[in-house]
């Protein structure tokens, strides 16, 4: 007799309760784009450094901002952001099968800024989104099993300078493939972030 395990029995789960809130996150971050309400030219770039699972991410973003008019979200401080992201893996095992690939990956966001403390502006964002991957493995063991992947992400940080247009600030980045197909090995990094506003 076959014993489910802990974990399989719970994937399916697990990959509706990311579905659902990736859904939401994107219909309230992408609707506007619908009705042709914004320009297509992005608000934003940064550049990202993240490690972990003996795996370094440098990742090169672009982001749009404010896709939702949202009245009841922006009285309380919230916002919008939609993030398309392109980053590089190097893995640090040696010897391995492959140590690196790409991963491209389009995250929406929403966003909380605080009131101004001098001259910063502390925010804090969280997010859910997909990545694609150029390979399903990296390192000796790390399997994804999928190149396409689920990836959910938290940050803080504070907006400084001229009208606040640099934002520096710290995330944790999950990324795996929610139990669809095993093994499911996932990667979790932290990371720095510096962004600035486009002209």
């Amino acid at each position: 007799m076959k014993i489910r395990s802990h974990r399989a029995a719970h994937a399916p789960f697990i990959t509706r309760w990311i579905g659902a809130g990736a859904l939401v996150i994107a219909c309230a971050t992408l609707s506007p784009l619908a009705r042709a309400e914004i320009s297509f030219a992005p608000n934003g770039a940064g550049l990202t450094i993240g490690d972990g699972n003996n795996v370094t991410v440098y990742g090169a973003a672009i982001h749009w901002d404010s896709l939702c008019s949202c009245p009841a979200l922006k009285q309380y401080g919230f916002d919008t952001r939609l993030v398309a992201q392109v980053a590089y893996w190097r893995g640090r095992e040696h010897p391995a099968e492959r140590n690196s690939l790409w991963d491209v990956s389009l995250i929406p966001m929403l966003r909380w800024t605080a009131p101004q403390i001098g001259t910063v502006r502390p925010f804090a964002e969280i997010g859910i989104g997909a990545h694609l991957l150029s390979a399903t493995r990296i390192n000796t063991e790390r399997n994804f099993s999928t190149t396409f992947q689920f990836g959910d992400v938290a940050g803080m940080g504070v907006a400084f300078g001229e009208r606040q247009r640099y934002e520096l600030g710290a995330f944790i980045h999950h990324i795996s493939n929610a139990g669809i197909k095993e093994p499911n090995n996932g990667i979790t990094y932290f990371g720095l972030m510096l962004r600035t506003t486009l002209p």
